[in-house]
């Protein structure tokens, strides 16, 4: 959303699970193609938060795995997007009447921000866009990032070999990648949910029409189902992140046998928390707007790579859920990757279909 309006072909992932460095070779709506795709896992020292002034206590081990990535790929100083978690930055919509003056814009995000906010207004970076209209008002998106975490997490990356000029988090970029489907004439008039299941955090937002109405993310993520398997099984967090990749924990198809599936009752306080925040999500959209059911939910990020979560999720929320892997095409070198990576990669992806 902090952009310099030109074409870039590179992204710099910093995820607070994986560190990522893709390279574009063409990107078009449904299939991106990609020169190279890079990643390391994340240093323990990379903590993403809107609630922390520099909440990396040390940068080096962040640096050297940006400058491990870099090289591999053989760059040069080049300008790069860099993404940032979801959490680390606060999003909201506003509903604005028309034709606000520049002060006023700004009075009513401040007015709308500043109680979140956990440190004073002008600590914070605020950028906003209008994004279309709701009856006669119009809808603007804005969003802030605490100023000297921009600048730290910015640093790094350009003291590792590359000049971020613009800055963004992942759920508006998976909205950038499927645009083409939320636009289609088949989804005229319906209301589709992105949820983004990111490894700290949930993002969700809704559409009508390729327009976002609402957005929010939840403190609830991927690693808090890893931390309940590990103080379950007692065991290390990198095991039972193992355990999660291998293990069935949602079954394939609806059934009351779901509910006494041993993996799944481990981690069924967590799933519950997850599908309760997403519902409420969803339910402050429908009362805002006055709309009646979502048509439709679409899950990307790691957390959407358990075997069947899209299942249980539709189950729980009473809607057709389906995973980002099936709307669009990922190849690196001209080979196709499989739907585990274009859902874990979707956010990234989407980076190059910006306007």
């Amino acid at each position: 959303m902090i952009s310099s309006g030109q074409k870039i072909t590179t992204v710099m992932e910093l995820g607070t699970y994986e560190m990522r460095l893709l390279v574009l070779d063409s990107a078009a709506p449904g299939e991106i193609r990609l020169k190279k795709c890079l990643s390391t896992n994340t240093p323990k020292n990379f903590v993403a938060s809107t609630f922390i002034e520099y909440p990396i206590m040390d940068p080096e081990p962040i640096q050297k795995a940006a400058v491990s990535l870099i090289k591999e790929a053989k760059l040069p100083y080049e300008n790069t997007i860099m993404m940032i978690p979801d959490h680390s930055a606060l999003v909201n919509m506003l509903i604005t009447p028309p034709r606000y003056s520049r002060k006023e814009m700004d009075e009513a995000i401040k007015e709308d921000f500043e109680p979140i906010m956990p440190l004073p207004y002008d600590h914070w970076y605020t950028v906003h866009q209008n994004i279309g209209n709701w009856e006669e008002d119009e809808i603007i998106l804005t969003m802030a990032i605490i100023k000297n975490n921009m600048l730290e997490a910015g640093g790094i990356v350009q003291q590792a070999g590359l000049n971020p000029v613009v800055i963004d988090v992942n759920i508006l970029n998976v909205a950038n990648l499927i645009e083409h489907y939320l636009t289609s004439d088949e989804n005229k008039g319906k209301n589709i949910c992105l949820i983004h299941l990111g490894h700290e955090s949930t993002s969700v937002a809704v559409f009508k029409d390729g327009l976002i109405r609402a957005i929010n993310n939840r403190p609830i993520g991927a690693y808090d189902f890893t931390k309940q398997l590990s103080r379950h099984f007692h065991v290390s967090e990198p095991d039972a992140d193992q355990f999660k990749r291998n293990e069935i924990f949602f079954l394939p198809e609806a059934s009351p046998e779901q509910d006494i599936q041993y993996n799944f009752t481990v981690i069924k306080n967590v799933f519950a928390i997850l599908c309760r925040e997403i519902f409420n999500s969803i339910e402050a959209y429908l009362t805002k707007f006055r709309e009646f059911s979502i048509h439709e939910i679409i899950i990307s990020g790691g957390g959407a790579n358990y075997e069947n979560i899209q299942v249980v999720l539709a189950t729980n929320l009473n809607t057709k859920v389906r995973c980002i892997s099936e709307l669009y095409q990922l190849y690196v070198n001209g080979s196709a990757v499989d739907a585990s990576e274009r859902n874990a990669l979707a956010a990234a992806s989407g980076c190059f279909l910006r306007e």
